[in-house]
């Protein structure tokens, strides 16, 4: 596929686009459809005027319909990413539940049913398959945000200082943003917001986001028959050898024991 080609299937209820287009900006637009973006190469971002969301490879953002937003992809590398539109008629026949936009891992099963179907367009179960495909997102975009509102919410509950409840909410909606980052968005020096927040919640910003990917791998080696490699790389690891060491350092167990103990 050569750069600035576009492929695209497209079926009654969704369009899958497979894009090579780096550098790329789109001004203030909505989409009737739910859009999901996941960038293969670079990094794109989503600005919705409440928060902006960057999402690079390994990662799926998610958009809701009718919500203005404008868009950017970086300018190096191949800007190669997926875009995945699905009618809401189609949507609500899964479920009537409202999301935000939302930064989350990329499932490895949507990832190989949205390839299936690009190398596979004219398959006689490309309607199963589709099914499958918005089926996975709706329960991935349902477990990330089960798990990350019960998780914050009990914090965010303990939490008196207004900077610290926006760093909380901050991180809620996107786990992977720099502390740098963070501390620029609520207007705080790196030191002062690790002072404060060590304060008000018993522990640095950088601890609260690993300790929440552990959590939810821990969920995940208890409640499914993911591979350790598969779970690395929904909690937001792209390495398995940094998830393995990581996971042993805040639990005292390799995630393969965890789960045998648990079982």
């Amino acid at each position: 596929m050569k750069k600035g080609q576009d492929i695209a299937v497209k079926l009654p209820d969704l369009l899958i686009i497979h894009q090579k287009v780096p550098g790329r900006e789109l001004g203030r637009h909505s989409h009737s459809e739910h859009e999901f973006f996941m960038p293969l190469q670079g990094e794109i971002t989503v600005d919705n005027q409440q928060k902006s969301l960057k999402c690079g490879p390994g990662k799926m953002l998610y958009v809701p319909p009718n919500l203005e937003h404008s868009f950017s992809s970086s300018a190096s590398g191949e800007g190669e990413r997926v875009i995945l539109l699905i009618s809401d008629k189609k949507w609500k026949k899964s479920t009537t539940k409202v999301f935000t936009p939302t930064l989350m891992p990329l499932n490895s099963l949507v990832r190989e049913l949205v390839f299936y179907i690009l190398l596979n367009p004219q398959t006689n179960f490309l309607k199963t398959f589709s099914t499958a495909l918005i089926e996975s997102l709706i329960e991935n975009l349902n477990v990330h945000k089960n798990f990350i509102e019960d998780e914050f919410s009990q914090l965010s509950s303990k939490v008196v200082d207004y900077r610290i409840k926006k760093v909380i909410e901050i991180i809620e909606s996107n786990h992977e943003i720099s502390i740098s980052e963070l501390a620029k968005q609520c207007g705080l020096s790196n030191r002062n917001l690790n002072k404060l927040f060590m304060q008000e919640v018993g522990t640095t910003p950088k601890n609260l986001i690993i300790n929440n990917k552990i959590n939810k791998a821990k969920m995940l080696l208890k409640t499914t028959n993911l591979t350790i490699t598969d779970i690395s790389f929904e909690v937001g690891y792209n390495s398995l050898s940094k998830f393995i060491s990581t996971f042993q350092k805040y639990t005292g167990k390799l995630p393969s024991e965890f789960r045998n103990f648990i079982n």
